[in-house]
């Protein structure tokens, strides 16, 4: 039940979002009904994951909770969002992304990544989850963004492209999403050498290779946008092809090491 009614939030979140993402207008944050259903929302993802986590000593994340727990990072972005008037139609795109991921909290049977959980271990696990969630939100955008470049190209751009922010707006809010993602990223890989004593007796190995491979990736994007501008189609190979490689990191490498070889991490 409680499951239902949060993504009932969500889904009314996500219509009223649209709503006033139709309406334009300039409506200020606070008078928008949007913003209170996605805090509802919100609020309510993060009880349920917490219930269904039962914190009793040790980690318990299994990859639908895990996926919650991203979708909850995806979700706060999607009330961040809201705050901006120009943003409200990508904030209906961002909400529907964490209600399908918060949709299978809980739905698994419990798979431990370690037997003890010191502050490291839960520090690694929200930083690394929290910045495959901005890295998630990075990788709308760059969609949105190949969508309004297609539809200022084309005869007879669609209503939507209206709801959306200029493209040079857009394409800020994406280096400055990735900029965040890259911080917390780069903790994450900190905080996972202080309690990683063997690579290959607690099964990381692929998992550090992916991560840091994916951190290259953000590093030279980043990189090229400061020394040679890059944007454009360039920027947007290089946002996908990192999130695709962090995503095979966490979720690529927990489904086969637990779905499939019946494992765990630890």
């Amino acid at each position: 039940m409680r499951g239902f009614i949060v993504i009932l939030l969500y889904l009314v979140a996500v219509a009223a979002s649209v709503h006033a993402a139709r309406r334009g207008g300039g409506r200020v944050a606070w008078r928008e009904p949007a913003l209170y259903l996605a805090v509802a929302a919100w609020l309510s993802h993060a009880l349920w994951l917490a219930d269904s986590l039962r914190p009793l000593g040790e980690a318990a994340m299994d990859i639908a909770d895990s996926a919650s727990l991203m979708g909850l990072v995806i979700g706060a972005g999607g009330v961040l969002a809201l705050v901006s008037r120009g943003y409200r139609g990508v904030t209906a795109v961002v909400l529907g992304i964490a209600a399908l991921l918060a949709a299978g909290t809980g739905s698994m049977p419990q798979a431990r990544d370690t037997a003890e959980v010191g502050w490291p271990v839960a520090a690694h696990i929200l930083l690394a989850l929290g910045s495959a969630g901005m890295f998630s939100i990075a990788a709308v955008l760059v969609i949105l963004l190949a969508l309004q470049d297609g539809q200022l190209r084309s005869k007879r751009p669609a209503n939507w492209l209206m709801s959306l922010p200029p493209v040079e707006s857009l394409e800020h809010a994406m280096f400055t999403v990735i900029g965040t993602g890259m911080a917390a990223l780069t903790l994450a890989i900190l905080a996972g050498l202080l309690f990683v004593t063997d690579l290959f007796a607690q099964h990381l190995v692929h998992k550090a290779i992916l991560a840091l491979t994916a951190w290259l990736i953000f590093a030279v994007l980043l990189f090229g946008r400061w020394r040679f501008g890059w944007r454009g189609r360039k920027a947007a190979v290089y946002t996908l092809a990192g999130f695709v490689v962090l995503a095979l990191a966490y979720f690529g490498s927990k489904f086969v090491l637990e779905v499939l070889l019946g494992r765990h991490w630890g």
